[in-house]
């Protein structure tokens, strides 16, 4: 009986080995395919992802093309410090740090009709960009291609200028004539308060609160006037000596200081009576 109990247990023994080693080579032979599909997976992420840059560069772009449509050349990259060919600086900087690359010449400006402030004027910014799948699974529905372009349009209203209202010219009070015959003494009509210059204020907040660029800076109008109404806000922020940016929105959507410098904004509200202007507010970003 101890003999039998001996060679079950010998045998028992030696199938341990050969289980572990064919565990080992099934699992060698699964792992490929195992990391080949999770790389599809991962590039059908990446693939989304770069749609999604590729439509916030040109959002982006366009945005900074409304405000300085002139100042664009393809040609050229973003220069250091970023004073000038903004647009393009816009765009790199929206794709950086993605998996999308996009060079000046991947993006192009069109104005309809001129790139002019105006009403009715146009402008348009498209941006390709260049993106590469990692495994060929995915390549299969783009024509067997890794290499992938995504193209994006954005069209925006080139910003107009506020045009101020003309001050209200008074009106002449006729010069009564004597007459030989009395008369009744008219009753006073109330008049409403003549129209005067109205307050212009605003208030600001800048995040991160560190100044770090790029920062976001948000402004809300605090104007009054108490005896006639607003009829215009043209809000004004200058870079350097440099006009950088312009709305004549109440609540302007101002885009982010995406490069260190002094950003100093301003604000003038008109009424009938005139126009008055805040104290510049400076905003100084760091790197």
């Amino acid at each position: 009986m101890r003999a039998i109990l001996t060679t079950i247990d010998r045998r028992v023994r030696r199938r341990g080995p050969r289980s572990r080693g064919q565990s080992l080579v099934e699992f060698a032979l699964i792992l490929p395919v195992f990391l080949l599909f999770f790389g599809a997976v991962l590039d059908l992420g990446r693939v989304a992802a770069a749609q999604v840059t590729v439509t916030n560069v040109a959002r982006e772009a366009a945005f900074q093309a409304r405000l300085t449509p002139t100042d664009f050349d393809n040609t050229q990259g973003c220069p250091a410090g970023g004073e000038s060919n903004v647009i393009i600086c816009r765009a790199l900087l929206e794709a950086k740090n993605s998996p999308v690359t996009v060079a000046p010449a991947d993006v192009s400006l069109t104005c309809n009709p001129a790139c002019t402030s105006g009403l009715g004027n146009m402008v348009t910014v498209t941006v390709v960009g260049h993106f590469k799948l990692i495994t060929p699974i995915l390549s299969a529905f783009f024509g067997g291609n890794q290499d992938l372009q995504f193209t994006a349009s954005s069209t925006h209203q080139v910003d107009t200028l506020p045009t101020t209202a003309a001050a209200a010219v008074p009106t002449p009070t006729p010069t009564p004539t004597p007459s030989a015959s009395a008369s009744a003494t008219p009753t006073p009509t109330p008049t409403s308060p003549s129209c005067v210059l109205p307050s212009a204020g605003f208030t600001h907040t800048a995040t991160p609160s560190s100044l770090s660029a790029p920062v976001s800076v948000t402004v809300t109008d605090t104007s009054t006037s108490t005896s006639c109404g607003i009829t215009s806000w043209y809000w004004l922020i200058k870079k350097g000596g440099s006009n950088w940016f312009f709305s004549s929105d109440q609540s302007p959507s101002v885009p982010s200081f995406a490069t260190p410098g002094t950003y100093r904004i301003t604000l003038t509200v008109t009424n009938a009576a005139g126009s008055n202007t805040t104290g510049a507010i400076e905003i100084k970003v760091v790197p």
